[in-house]
């Protein structure tokens, strides 16, 4: 079978459902996932999906594909995906697929691997690929199981946060998969709850569910200031990225909220590496190391930081997209619950408000992810222009995950997308003017190879 290799992507395989994700090429990818399994040798895997609608075919298409091999399938049905990742960790199943478009258009849908607990990736991809395009499967008869972990989740969370006080929390879950069990979760921890969209439906009818982009946010900063609540959350699609906003509603970036749970973290863990990626602000590098941590900057890609995790031993890991890593006392995958409810906790334990709390971090002149739409193979070749083709004097080059230049009072990053055909963009400076300078290097660049390519801030 000869696959569209767009599809197989850094660290998942994703494509717009029927065009790029045939029914021929789902099933394909359950026996190769069962075959691959039981040539490592395992002999089953758990399986999740979000709550987007082609989310029960694809999944039984999958399971019936994997079946086939003689690999055993537990169906743990509709959650979010950090449930498929603790499924991993907390039954003898160390293997595991998530059925997600994550926070893709609702007219994709996609596969998050994990075998012996560790993420898929890269060249591990490429074999599934490799596998489907030879058919060289094995076969069998395997066993299909459904199971429940819901209620094992909440009570181990529940075992692990200790609220000082009642908070009041907006939790907009955007109709994605986290309304399964996170409002559930927070009334049982005693918060004070406000609900926006919690019920699952995946025709996302209020408004999409990435709180990476800021006009996803509208709906939960308009009820933070109506309800006057003490902090606002966010969660993506599939429940694995946190989005937040202070009680005065203004956003709070991930690199932001991290310097605050890294200086909490470290007073029990002083010495500890703390991983990030290179989207994040250099405050946050300075503020891990104020606070007696180690800091590494890692490319992006949830699947990447959690290799350097591991790599590192490190006590926690986050990007700027909101994928944050707890693994302290946790498991060291992100989880948009868990990683929620651990800022509460945190938030909790002081006397200010949360924009009191984050205004004592320091606060740069910076833009939110921004991107610019191109193709999968245009994508690459413009960051190599980049890379290759301009000095850019006064400034260091990074060059772990795109281009990322630097200097004394501004740094800016572009990449090419993981998920999208499209090129990342982030800058940050001490002043607005600084940070005008910085867009202006890069647009300038950019300008010389197409004109076309232009960054729009607004």
């Amino acid at each position: 079978m000869k696959v569209n290799s767009q599809v197989f992507r850094a660290y998942d395989i994703r494509g717009i459902v029927q065009k790029e994700l045939s029914d021929e090429l789902i099933e394909k990818l359950g026996q190769a996932m069962g075959t691959m399994l039981i040539r490592k040798k395992h002999n089953a895997l758990n399986v999740c999906r979000d709550g987007r609608l082609s989310g029960p075919h694809i999944s039984n298409l999958f399971i019936k594909g994997v079946l086939s091999t003689g690999c055993n399938v537990y169906d743990l049905g509709l959650g979010p995906t950090p449930l498929l990742y603790f499924s991993t960790f907390s039954t003898q199943i160390k293997n595991g697929v998530m059925i997600t478009g994550s926070h893709n258009p609702k007219n994709y849908n996609g596969f998050k691997i994990v075998v012996d607990r560790k993420p898929l990736s890269g060249k591990s991809i490429t074999e599934i690929r490799d596998l489907i395009e030879s058919e060289n499967f094995l076969s069998g008869k395997g066993v299909e199981e459904k199971k429940s972990l819901l209620k094992t989740y909440k009570n181990e969370v529940k075992n692990k946060i200790n609220l000082k006080k009642n908070l009041k929390i907006v939790l907009d879950c955007g109709n994605g998969a986290g309304g399964s069990l996170a409002p559930d979760l927070f009334k049982d921890l005693d918060i004070e709850l406000i609900e926006l969209f919690s019920e699952v439906d995946g025709s996302f009818p209020n408004h999409h569910p990435d709180p990476g982009n800021p006009k996803n946010l509208k709906d939960l900063i308009d009820a933070v200031i109506k309800n006057k609540a003490d902090l606002g959350i966010a969660l993506d699609g599939d429940g694995d990225r946190l989005g937040v906003v202070d009680n005065l509603g203004n956003i709070i970036f991930p690199d932001q909220y991290m310097a605050l749970i890294a200086d909490e973290i470290l007073k029990e863990n002083f010495g500890r590496k703390i991983i990030f990626d290179v989207k994040c602000s250099t405050k946050l590098k300075e503020s891990i190391e104020t606070s007696g941590g180690i800091p590494i900057m890692a490319r992006t890609g949830h699947s990447f930081i959690k290799k350097e995790i591991i790599k590192h031993d490190a006590v926690l890991g986050g990007e700027m997209s909101g994928h944050i890593f707890f693994n302290d006392d946790w498991y060291g995958f992100d989880d948009g619950i868990y990683s929620a409810l651990r800022l509460i906790e945190i938030i909790a334990d002081f006397e200010e408000s949360s924009s009191d709390i984050f205004n004592n971090f320091p606060q740069l002149v910076n833009t939110p992810e921004l991107t610019l739409a191109t193709t999968d193979k245009k994508k690459f070749e413009i960051i190599e222009r980049l890379k290759n083709e301009f000095e850019f004097n006064g400034y260091e080059k990074v060059l772990i995950d795109g281009i990322r230049l630097e200097n004394q009072v501004s740094w800016g990053l572009a990449r090419a997308s993981n998920t999208t055909p499209s090129l990342v963009f982030r800058f940050e400076g001490e002043t607005e003017d600084a940070l005008l300078k910085i867009v202006e290097v890069f647009q300038k660049a950019l300008f010389s190879i197409d004109d076309k390519l232009e960054i729009k801030l607004n």
